[in-house]
This record gives C-alpha cells, structure tokens and sequence, in this order.
C-alpha cells in the first residue's frame, strides 16, 4: 500500500516538472521597460497636412525627466509626422527615438482649427478607445494651428507641456473665459441626443504667451461657430455655477464693475401653447462693487438704481446670445435633453423638439445685488 503511494507521488511530480517545463516553452519575453527607457507623450495635435492632401500632420510633445522641476529646467521634444492616420503616425514616429512612447501622461489632445472644422470624430474616438489613454483628457481647438500651440513655450512654465493643461483644468488659474471640457464628456456630448459638444480655443501669440479666452461650439462631428470673449463669459454664467468674473456698465458717464461672489442660472421649457413655446431663464447674481470713478458715497437708493441697471444689461447681453445660438441650430446647453427628459414619450420627443427649438422665445430675468460696496481705508 505504502509503495503504492509512493509511485503516485513520483507520478505527480513528474507531471509537475512536465507542466512547468511546458509553461516556460510558452512564455513571452516581459514587455515591461524601466522608466529610463520610456519617452512620455503630455500631448497631441492634428492638423491639416497641406503639401499631402488626404494626410494629416500629428505632432507628439514629449517630455524628457531632467531631476527637480522646482530648477524649472525643463526639456522637451516635438515630433511632426504626416500620415493618414495617428495608428499609422505613431508607428513611424517610433523609428525617429530611441526609446519607447508612453501615453500613460498624455494630458489633452489639440485640434487644429482647420481640422476641427472638418471631422474631430476619427480622431476622438482613438483616444477613448486605446487603453493607455486617460479619459480624463483636455481637448481643445488650437489656434492658428496645433503645431504652433505645442511649439510654445511661456517663461512661468515649469514643467514641459504643462501650462496648457494647468488652465484648461483650472488648477493653475480661473477664469471666467475658460470653457473646461474633458475627452470623456466630448465624446458623450458627440452621441448624445439632445446636446451638443463644446471646446475651448488655446490661441498662441508671437510673444509665446498662451491665451485661453474663447469656447467652441460643435455639432457632432465639427466646430461650427467660435464665440467671442464676452460671449464666452455669458455662456460659462449659464452653464457654471458661481462663476467668478466681473461686469462693468456706466450710470451717468461714471463707470462702475462689480465682482461676482455668488452666480446660479436656471431654466425653464414651457409648453403650455402649441406654437408659443418658451425658455425663461432666471439668473441671480452676488456681487461685490470692485471699482468706482465717482468718489462720492452711495445711499440705498443709488445702489438700486445701479443694481437695475447692471440687470437690465445683463439681461439683454444673455438674451442675445441665447439668440445667436439657436441660429446656428446647435444646443450646447442642453435644452433638449432637458425636454426629452421631462417628456414621456420616446419615439417622438426628440422630433417634437427639433421642430419647436427654431421658434422658441427666450425670456431672461437677472436679478444682481450688490451685498457690500467694498471697504475704503
């Protein structure tokens, strides 16, 4: 009995070593390289290629590690490549560096302003569909191009291919201008039905200073229209809630700006009369009084009349541009998945809505009131 088990034990040791010898037959050489080895992509741009029509030119911003960042010496590399896609273009880049690409870091994604206006989703779609890829990505229409955007260099950046993303994210700085948008948020935004994408314009001027101060608005697939700065503060105050910014107006030749404390905007979609649709908005606002030209005190009765007025511009200003928007037949803000939301009926709601948004009026109130007038010392 006892010489039975001892050749079972025999037998299955020698299956044991059998196995094991098979397995090491089987394995691959690790793919894992140290850190010195690998070259860390922070950021892509796509233009349009201009010598090679039905090309692209992909640029690849790749910071090189170089010890403390506090010494803010910084090292980067920019690598340009045409080709007919970025699967394509990051294959060939792979011949001209010495090391391994890594998209680990990759922080955003710049379009081009000519490709933006032609077709992002190719593109867009890479970027959420390849595993190394973050989805919590910034992208942005770069103006003139994404090569240029990447190419720069401002002197407080400390870290290479950083100054962009501190804005875009807000880290860095706030502002009123600054339309935040992530890749993953993009791309829902490209299939969802009832609202449509934004982005924010990072425009590069000669001195190297990167100036972030407009939002893109896109249908599904392009950038259709780029508002203006102040358009651009007007749309951050509808869609975000207590957005910091200042507003300036003039009560009898003397100019006056407030900061906000406090902002929040709400709306409605009322539908009671078949053809006299309507969104009424209600934007209510804190403020601070920042600056003042007439030195003179101000009693409760000025502060209503400039209280009204700062309203009553407001109002308009947001009115317009509402307007604007709904020429352009595009949603950014959503009004129509609010609608088919609200609405019971899946086969026609969103149909329903594309018919009444052309003719819908928009009623604006904005209530602004000034808690403090500031202190004078």
């Amino acid at each position: 009995m006892e010489e039975k088990e001892e050749e079972g034990m025999k037998d299955l040791k020698r299956w044991l070593v059998w196995l094991m010898c098979c397995s090491f037959l089987f394995l691959s050489g690790c793919d894992f390289r140290d850190i010195d080895l690998r070259l860390f992509v922070v950021s892509i741009g796509i233009d349009v290629s201009k010598e090679n029509p039905g090309m692209n030119r992909f640029s690849f911003k790749i910071a090189i590690p170089s010890g403390d960042p506090k010494t803010g010496d910084k090292k980067s590399l920019l690598i340009t490549q045409e080709a007919t896609s970025i699967a394509e273009a990051i294959r060939e880049v792979k011949s001209k560096v010495d090391k391994e690409l890594d998209f680990g870091h990759c922080k955003g994604v710049m379009y081009g302003e000519a490709y933006a206006r032609e077709n992002i989703g190719k593109i867009q779609d890479w970027t959420v569909r390849r595993r190394d890829m973050q989805l919590l990505m910034y992208p942005g229409v770069a103006v003139p191009t994404a090569e240029a955007v990447l190419k720069a260099e401002p002197p407080t950046e400390r870290i290479a291919g950083n100054a962009i993303f501190l804005a875009l994210s807000e880290d860095g700085t706030e502002s009123p201008f600054i339309t935040k948008t992530y890749s993953f948020d993009l791309t829902r935004r490209m299939t969802e039905e009832g609202e449509d994408p934004v982005m924010p314009v990072v425009e590069t001027t000669e001195d190297q200073v990167l100036n972030i101060n407009k939002v893109a608005l896109m249908d599904k697939s392009k950038v259709k229209v780029i508002l203006n700065q102040e358009e651009t503060r007007l749309y951050n105050l509808l869609d975000l809630r207590n957005l910091s910014t200042n507003f300036g107006t003039r009560v009898e030749g003397q100019l006056l700006e407030v900061n906000t404390d406090r902002t929040r905007a709400r709306y409605k979609i009322i539908t009671d009369k078949a053809g006299e649709e309507t969104i009424d908005y209600k934007i209510r606002i804190t403020a601070i009084l920042e600056e003042k030209e007439d030195p003179e005190q101000l009693d409760p009765k000025d502060l209503r009349k400039i209280e009204e007025q700062f309203s009553k511009e407001i109002s308009q200003s947001v009115k317009k541009l509402l307007e604007k928007i709904q020429k352009t037949g595009l949603d950014p803000l959503g009004f129509g998945l609010r609608y088919g939301g609200t609405h019971w009926n899946n086969q026609t709601e969103m149909e329903e809505w594309r018919a009444m948004y052309p003719h819908v009026k928009f009623n604006v109130s904005v209530r602004l009131r000034i808690k403090s007038t500031g202190y004078k010392r």
